[in-house]
């Protein structure tokens, strides 16, 4: 069984615009349009599921390993600009480690990637 190089490059521009924008649309969107404040206890679940929509929009033209990579990535930045907006208490640690899961999960959910692995 012989192994081809996959390249696996990471858009770092896009992985970095995506985490940050999944973490201050909402931000922006409560700013904006007022009545979409009501959602504001739930604004960790909210960056959960953006992180998890732009890492899907950032990985729709990879494959292979660059796909999780930069799902990973997505879900870094977002973690990470999280944890420097919120502090690092308790649930915004637990909540960054869900939004790294979700960038990963977003970017490797229903590509079926494994397909081609019992050849």
């Amino acid at each position: 069984m012989t192994t081809l190089p996959a390249t696996s490059r990471v858009p770092v521009g896009a992985a970095l615009l995506a985490g940050v924008g999944a973490q201050l649309v909402d931000d922006v969107a409560y700013f904006v349009l007022p009545p979409t404040a009501l959602l504001a206890p739930l604004s960790g679940l909210v960056a959960i599921l953006l992180t998890a929509a732009a890492a899907r929009v950032v990985t729709r033209n990879r494959t292979g390993a660059a796909v999780a990579r930069t799902g990973l990535a997505v879900g870094a930045v977002s973690a990470g600009v999280g944890l420097l907006v919120s502090g690092l208490g308790f649930l915004a640690i637990v909540l960054a480690g869900l939004t790294v899961l979700a960038g990963v999960a977003g970017a490797v959910a229903g590509r079926g990637l494994a397909a081609g692995l019992d050849e």
